[in-house]
């Protein structure tokens, strides 16, 4: 019975970290983006004095999907965004309550920020309805709608730590983007639990 609910868990946890990892794959590609709009840009202004129409807004805007593709997949090891150096001295259970509670607040943050920011991307659209430069004004709202999606997935990364701490996962799992005997990967432990 306990293998079968490993083996669901197993393959949930795999869908959800494949797809935040996809992610944030997808944010280094907006991060290219923002450095080549950048480059011929300035070239564009040095040698032809005409650089890209709107580039200084396209760079802007490009580092939203560069940040909040990704925030969700570092979250998956808290390891990385948060400081326990109270509450790692107390108890294991007291921990692992403080840690529910933590993500709880953070989900109810994100939900929050996320419904906010539904708002203001209908408020952006309507305002780029009713502008007299529609057809040639910059859309906003595609990266309000980027910003919204993030923190809907950051959302989600928290709720599924709260899983991943309720299945006896463990607070710190081993690096999800690692796979054993790739470089950099750690190193197999032997029987008495010291890497080889």
């Amino acid at each position: 019975m306990s293998e079968k609910k490993s083996g669901w868990f197993e393959k949930a946890d795999h869908v959800i970290v494949t797809i935040f990892k996809g992610l944030s794959q997808l944010s280094c590609a907006f991060l290219i983006g923002i450095m080549i709009v950048a480059f011929f840009n300035v070239l564009g202004e040095k040698i032809f004095h005409h650089g890209i129409p709107m580039s200084t807004e396209l760079i802007t805007y490009f580092h939203v999907p560069v940040v909040f593709c990704a925030v969700s997949y570092v979250t998956m090891d808290p390891g990385h965004t948060r400081i326990d150096l109270l509450s790692s001295r107390l108890p294991a259970g007291l921990q692992k309550v403080i840690l529910i509670i933590g993500d709880l607040i953070g989900c109810g943050i994100c939900v929050f920020v996320a419904y906010q920011g539904i708002l203001r991307m209908n408020l952006a659209i309507e305002r780029h309805t009713r502008s007299s430069t529609t057809g040639a004004g910059f859309h906003i709202w595609p990266f309000i709608l980027i910003f919204v999606i993030g923190f809907i997935l950051l959302s989600i990364s928290f709720l599924w730590h709260i899983v991943r701490l309720c299945h006896d996962r463990g607070d710190r799992p081993k690096p999800t983007g690692f796979v054993e005997g790739e470089e950099g990967a750690p190193a197999p432990a032997n029987e008495e639990g010291v890497e080889s």
